[in-house]
């Protein structure tokens, strides 16, 4: 063959010339290097680099060369080169087209079959550089619908099962810029969908040994969603129904709103079954439950409900899952006590204007347990507002007002332990022989956990 092309023309070997050699020689790698070259895989068209990736794959997969053997260079993977090309090639011209969101697609689909570990002779053979691509191309993309996001997300599915951590917090990214568009048009229900699906994907889609306890970007996002919409209507209910300034009160109608849309966030995460029974402990998924009880107990007039939905968000207690380490805490953020125990005070004073003086008809909605837990928080507000202070404590000078407020706050609080007393006499007298109504807590137990420190 050397013979009769060197008896054609000047005697010089052409690219074409260089192919037909190498494949007479069975030197396939070759073959593939120099058709990169000459059917223009370095220009960045997306045709001919695709074309040539796919035919060193069809190569590799016949045995006729390996990853390692097709390259001239032992530390290039000739085949991961060629994927990696194709797909940042296909990237860049539907990107120029418009067309991201095709472009995206067809370079996830062109990398995936080769992102996952393989098993090959035993051990296992990952190349991180397929999935860091992937990761990137998918994480980079803003989709433009929902159904566009859903079947990305449904592309990378068993490449997240099969342990692929970098995937998978593309797919949170990817979730999370879905959540934030609809935070933006104000829709709620589709922001907590959203976010919730970055949760899933790195909580329950990936091995155990590689699940993060709900995620990160998303998780923060919802665990601040939660809060602020249950510090939001803690905040309306105290001034709109239960502020002692009639000049202060907010209309019902900005109140009906902010309850409306707390209760779209909880049934957002109520309705979602894949992740309501992982966000059982969930703080402040918990805390927004309550709060949004609270206000329609109110509504209501169940004073007794909303008694003890407001010691359930006050009360200390160890958090649950190895991430908090045991620590001590409450449902409601600190800011949200003031408002609480503003609301509980409203409550008590209301009981004590309709106070009669005969102890035998006393009732009052909050337990002995209740306003331990009440008295707890109040004596941590007014550490912080500066009218009790410790030695270590950095001082603070309240005014006036602030000081006759906290005292009438604390003397409600004392008259209500005074009928909360008597309220559990009465009914433990009532309750004989196992008739009536279950005792949840002997009024005993109730004064020693009064009396015992606070955690």
């Amino acid at each position: 063959a050397n013979a009769i092309m060197s008896r054609k023309g000047d005697g010089r070997k052409h690219a074409l010339d260089e192919i037909i050699l190498s494949i007479m020689s069975g030197s396939a790698g070759q073959v593939v290097e120099t058709m990169f070259s000459l059917c223009g895989g370095s220009s960045g068209a997306a045709l001919p680099a695709t074309v040539t990736s796919l035919l060193c794959n069809l190569l590799i997969d016949a045995g006729c060369i390996s990853s390692e053997e097709a390259s001239s260079s032992s530390s290039v993977n000739i085949q991961t080169e060629l994927l990696i090309l194709a797909a940042e090639a296909i990237l860049s011209s539907f990107s120029v087209q418009e067309q991201s969101n095709v472009g995206v697609r067809a370079a996830v689909r062109l990398l995936l079959p080769h992102a996952p570990p393989k098993r090959i002779e035993g051990k296992v053979v990952y190349e991180p550089r397929i999935s860091a691509t992937i990761a990137v191309a998918i994480s980079h993309r803003l989709p433009d619908s929902d159904a566009e996001a859903r079947d990305l997300l449904h592309l990378c599915e068993e490449a997240i099962r099969l342990g692929s951590v970098r995937i998978a917090d593309a797919c949170e990214s990817l979730a999370f810029s879905r959540a934030s568009f609809h935070r933006s048009k104000g829709h709620l229900h589709r922001e907590v969908y959203w976010l919730l699906r970055g949760m899933e994907i790195l909580s329950n889609e990936l091995p155990t040994h590689f699940q993060r306890k709900l995620g990160f970007a998303c998780r923060r996002h919802f665990d601040a969603l939660c809060e602020n919409s249950a510090n939001d209507l803690i905040s309306m209910l105290a001034s709109t129904t239960y502020d002692m300034n009639e000049e202060s009160k907010l209309e019902e109608e900005a109140f009906v709103s902010v309850l409306q849309s707390a209760r779209k966030v909880l049934e957002a995460v109520v309705l979602d079954e894949d992740m309501a029974s992982l966000l059982k402990g969930h703080i402040q998924a918990n805390l927004l439950k309550y709060v949004v009880d609270i206000a329609l107990a109110d509504a209501l007039g169940d004073t007794t409900k909303m008694a003890s939905n407001i010691v359930r968000c006050l009360e200390e207690r160890c958090l649950p899952g190895e991430e908090y380490g045991g620590v001590v805490s409450t449902l409601a953020n600190p800011k949200m006590y003031a408002k609480l125990l503003h609301i509980s005070v409203a409550i008590l004073h209301k009981e004590e204007s309709l106070f009669n003086g005969t102890m035998e008809s006393t009732k009052c909605a909050f337990s002995v347990h209740g306003m331990h837990i009440l008295m707890a928080r109040l004596t941590q507000v007014l550490s912080w507002e500066g009218i009790i202070t410790s030695s270590s404590a950095i001082p603070k000078t309240p005014t006036k007002e602030r000081k006759e407020y906290f005292q009438a706050m604390r003397l409600t609080l004392c008259k209500g332990l005074m009928r909360a007393f008597a309220s559990a006499q009465t009914n433990s007298n009532t309750e004989k022989d196992g008739k009536g109504g279950r005792v949840e807590q002997s009024l005993e137990d109730e004064v020693e956990l009064m009396l015992s420190p606070c955690i």
